[in-house]
């Protein structure tokens, strides 16, 4: 039997927006409506990986937007000192 990949998403309300990060792929989208919350983050991964929406599932957790700023600009230092190495 074959495992669906499971993807992370980190999403957080900041205003009017719902931001929606998948650490796996370093990616971030947005959307005003909380509904279209895992349409929106399905479709990044698959454009992002060129794969059926359909051939992984998605986990989502959700942070108070504070807590996704630290998170999504801690990963964001990280790369960058990665990158100076």
């Amino acid at each position: 039997m074959n495992e669906q990949k499971v993807f992370h998403a980190v999403v957080g309300k900041e205003g009017g927006w719902w931001n929606i990060w998948v650490p796996e792929l370093d990616q971030v989208t947005c959307t005003r409506k909380s509904r279209k919350i895992a349409s929106y983050t399905r479709t990044l991964i698959a454009a992002i990986l060129g794969i059926p929406e359909s051939s992984f599932r998605v986990e989502r957790e959700l942070v108070s937007a504070a807590e996704f700023e630290r998170r999504y600009t801690a990963a964001v230092r990280s790369t960058d000192a990665q990158e100076k190495l």
